[in-house]
């Protein structure tokens, strides 16, 4: 990865600002195109050699990936995980072993902290509306079958066996990602000249930006709590992922009590810390997804560590 130009703050939701300085004062301002997935609103601009090509067969493979992603369809990869029983092995497709295998490294390596099968637990917790909080019995009871091994993953057969039968996965912590990863390796085998992924705040950047003479792209990052469009700070990067989990994107608050959507592992409540978000920037946007959530969750010293070990860079905010 090319090197990137540090100096910004981490907030939670990253804007394609460098989308203003990519279409700005262009004769051909290139492709764009929007699609709603992964419930989020997801965008891409690319500009170049078989751009609109480009664009369409990412969006086609988004779709795939989004498809079998899909907690709440009945017909997706994971609520065939989800569904089966006890003992049952499990043969994963390519798409789905890619993401488990890259999430249950970060799981592993934060012990715990980032934990795809924690599902049980956040399918109590309901953000919508006026929220709701689980009991102290009902945590306890779904955390009997959350961590550890919970959910057995063998690498090399390509495949997982539940050790519950309410054992359940939810990949909302690393789908986008994986997803952003893909969208980089096509752009990039059609040869576009420039791109930049918007998969709802997961930001990867491909090529140069034309617009500009250091070639760079300016990412506008959102100021917490604020309104939308309002930039903390703008981040200037050459090729990478930009990726951040906060606090204020979805939250509720009951009996005066604020309740956020980052679930600590070990107890089953939001995890309570002096900061609002953790942004990671890097490589990979499938490890980076996994990071922001594995290291919000551990405090500062260990994200840290964790990031570095990872090749990521951390922010606070």
């Amino acid at each position: 990865m090319k090197k990137f130009v540090w100096g910004f703050s981490a907030v939670l939701l990253l804007t394609v600002f460098a989308g203003l300085y990519f279409k700005g004062n262009l004769q051909n301002p290139g492709v764009e195109k929007t699609e709603f997935l992964f419930d989020t609103y997801c965008s891409i601009s690319a500009y170049g050699h078989d751009a609109e090509e480009a664009v369409d067969a990412v969006f086609e493979k988004l779709r795939e990936i989004h498809k079998i992603t899909d907690f709440y369809s009945e017909k997706s990869e994971i609520s065939r995980i989800n569904s089966a029983k006890k003992g049952e092995v499990i043969t994963l497709g390519d798409d789905m072993y890619n993401i488990i295998s890259a999430a249950k490294k970060v799981e592993e390596a934060s012990d715990g902290a980032f934990d795809i099968s924690l599902a049980p637990v956040s399918s109590l917790w309901e953000f919508d509306k006026d929220g709701r909080v689980p009991s102290d019995g009902e945590i306890k009871k779904a955390l009997e079958i959350c961590g550890g091994e919970a959910i057995v993953f063998d690498a090399a057969t390509k495949t997982i066996i539940k050790n519950a039968d309410d054992a359940k996965i939810d990949l909302g912590g690393a789908a986008k990602g994986y997803a952003g990863d893909v969208a980089v390796k096509i752009l990039k085998s059609y040869g576009v000249g420039g791109a930049i992924v918007d998969l709802g705040g997961n930001i990867c950047c491909v090529g140069e930006n034309r617009d500009v003479r250091d070639k760079k792209w300016r990412i506008g990052l959102q100021k917490p709590f604020e309104v939308a469009g309002e930039y903390d700070q703008v981040v200037h990067i050459d090729e990478g992922s930009v990726v951040t989990s906060g606090t204020y994107q979805r939250f509720f608050e009951k009996d005066g009590k604020k309740y956020h959507h980052i679930l600590d592992p070990k107890t089953g409540f939001p995890k309570e810390t002096d900061y609002s978000s953790v942004t990671i920037v890097g490589e990979s946007s499938l490890y980076g997804d996994c990071l922001a959530t594995a290291c919000f969750v551990l405090g500062k010293e260990d994200a840290e560590a964790l990031a570095k070990e990872f090749g990521m860079e951390i922010y606070f905010k």
